[in-house]
């Protein structure tokens, strides 16, 4: 029989000089039986080196026992090249070993083959066979082989898992010089854009199934690299991940996810981008549409940006120009709507001043909105922009001599009505910052939170503030009262309320609004300042009708306030419930009933 080369062999063999210590393996074997290989492993080589022992057959099989138990410790990704070597050199000895065991070998040496000691299936008795030692050795030899392709499997697919991630890489940085930005890329990509999109979702997946491939193996070798699953990392910020090479060389595999990638790039260049322009197109005849309606003084559903086109513009061209002038035509129709008499006859009458803030703010609002936005966009920007969008650019300018000619226009006609507007907002708001008596309009509420003011009328808070009704509460300093009191649209008195302050000697009061009944309205006051009847509770309805207002001593200032639907009962809390002091006297909490009553 022809034996592999015996190159690797005089690696694994120690030359022993004649002088060597005789040794004897009947002495021996019982080490390597044991395995005890630290102690035997030196000398079975010894007793190998020596010529006349070479072909002795258990010594060979020993030998090869031994290099396979060192074959299956080592690590398959680190000593890859200690596998193959010592792989090899057990193959050799156990084939020369199963070619030097016959049926004379076992009869003379019946001791040293206990372990193949087992009953014949086909007749019962016991005993070692020839057939059963080279069975038991072919399986060895061929899960030795079977191990060492597995092992140089394993290191061709890492290899092949970063040829194929070097080449998708390769081509996505191209991609990445020619489109800077990834929205440039899915409108501006064309045939051969897409035919490398391909390229790179190609080997992306074949990087995968490589990858997969490395950890099937490194579990069938139990191996302790590369036995994770495979990390996919996600592209997710353009020019920037996938620029690198992810880590696939140090015992796990973290690639880039380019066949994810470029299948969704593809995906959305062949269907999203379409259906954006179209979008774009429709959205910009529609707005046109009811601009003209509303400069017509006929009513126009003008509503804002549409928010699933806003969210277009995000994913596939954000800070876009086009972007910013279908928005300018969108304020510039909402304003032209906002102050047209016809359209909104509240203009019209002077004492419906809630109304008529309402209507200038959101004037006013998209005045500055839409000046800003025209102030930041510039001719190259048109010009950008009219690569991307041909058909909407040409027919948005076409009744202009020149793109920048309608951004100066639209620029005049902002500032001049952001200005306009401007000055009618604060206006109105003066008006709408006083409430007058409607029995003596020389009386004057101010309808917002005051800072103590020394005399006259300090409102503490304003429960209800719409355009037809503004309701507040607080003190009147001059005569020691408290008040609660509604406003209509012309900011005239509706109906007021009048109850005892609490502790009304010093001004340091704290108020807020509080649960209460259905139906009604409540809040309290409380007098920081005061250590008797220094908290009054105030229930009334939005038609002005005052249920109760109770007037008790607190100790603190309460951290709770808690309403029973059931009961309709008010508990102050001066603690939080958990840490009230039931077990003293002092006061801990305040109950008020329906009717207003303490206790």
């Amino acid at each position: 029989m022809k034996f592999k080369s015996t190159a690797t062999i005089v690696l694994l063999l120690i030359t022993i000089g004649a002088s060597a210590q005789k040794i004897k393996y009947k002495d021996l074997y019982p080490i390597l039986a044991a395995k005890n290989y630290e102690e035997g492993g030196p000398q079975l080589k010894q007793y190998l080196s020596d010529e006349k022992n070479q072909d002795e057959a258990n010594p060979n099989l020993q030998m090869g026992l031994w290099l396979e138990d060192r074959f299956l410790k080592y690590d398959v990704v680190v000593d890859s090249s200690k596998v193959y070597m010592v792989g090899d050199s057990a193959i050799f000895y156990l084939e020369k070993a199963k070619t030097l065991i016959d049926e004379k070998e076992l009869k003379k040496r019946d001791e040293y083959y206990q372990s193949f000691f087992r009953r014949d299936l086909r007749t019962g008795e016991f005993g070692i066979k020839v057939s059963d030692v080279h069975l038991d050795i072919e399986n060895k030899i061929k899960a030795i082989e079977g191990r060492i392709a597995d092992v140089k499997e394993l290191h061709r697919s890492v290899a092949r898992v970063e040829k194929n991630q070097k080449a998708a890489m390769e081509a996505y940085r191209e991609l990445t010089q020619q489109f800077s930005q990834y929205n440039n890329l899915l409108i501006g990509a064309g045939q051969e854009e897409q035919e490398k999109l391909a390229f790179i979702e190609e080997n992306g997946q074949k990087g995968v199934e490589n990858a997969e491939t490395v950890k099937e193996l490194a579990e069938k070798l139990d191996s302790y690299d590369y036995r994770e699953e495979p990390v996919m990392k996600s592209i997710d910020q353009y020019g920037v991940d996938g620029m690198n090479q992810a880590n696939i060389r140090k015992g796990k595999i973290e690639i880039w996810n380019f066949e994810e990638w470029a299948r969704d790039t593809q995906s959305e260049i062949m269907g999203g981008v379409a259906l954006f322009k179209t979008m774009v197109k429709n959205y910009a005849d529609e707005i046109r549409e009811k601009k003209q309606k509303v400069k017509n003084s006929q009513d126009a559903d003008i509503g804002y940006f549409p928010t699933n086109l806003l969210n277009q513009f995000k994913e596939y061209d954000p800070e876009s120009t086009v972007e910013k002038l279908l928005k300018v035509e969108m304020y510039e129709a909402r304003i032209i709507k906002q102050v047209d008499l016809q359209l909104n006859p509240a203009l019209m009458d002077s004492s419906l001043i809630g109304a008529q803030l309402e209507i200038y703010e959101g004037a006013y609002e998209d005045a500055k909105n839409m000046n800003t936005l025209v102030q930041s966009i510039t001719t190259d920007d048109l010009e950008i922009a009219k690569k991307k969008y041909t058909d909407y650019i040409d027919s948005f300018f076409q009744k202009y001599v020149t793109a920048s000619k309608y951004v100066t226009d639209m620029q005049i006609w902002a500032g001049r009505h952001v200005e306009w507007l401007g000055n009618s907002v604060e206006f109105w708001e003066e008006r709408n910052r006083w409430g007058l008596d409607a029995e003596n309009e020389e009386v004057r509420y101010p309808l917002f939170v005051q800072d103590a003011p020394e005399s006259g009328f300090m409102t503490m808070g304003v429960p209800v503030k719409t355009p037809n009704e503004i309701v507040v509460y607080g003190a009147n300093l001059t005569d020691g009262k408290g008040y609660v009191a509604s406003f209509g649209p012309d900011r005239l008195s509706q109906w007021k309320l009048e109850f005892e302050l609490p502790g009304t000697d010093v001004v340091q009061y704290e108020s807020d609004s509080i649960p209460t009944i259905e139906g009604s309205e409540s809040f309290y006051i409380y007098n920081t300042s005061a250590e008797e009847n220094n908290f009054v509770v105030v229930s009334y309805t939005p038609q002005g009708q005052l249920n109760w207002g109770t007037t008790v001593t607190i100790p603190k200032k309460p951290v709770d306030f808690k309403f029973d639907d059931l009961t309709q009962e008010l508990t102050i809390l001066m603690y939080p419930e958990e840490q009230l002091p039931l077990d003293s006297d002092e006061l801990g909490y305040v109950v008020i009933d329906r009717t207003g009553n303490a206790r």
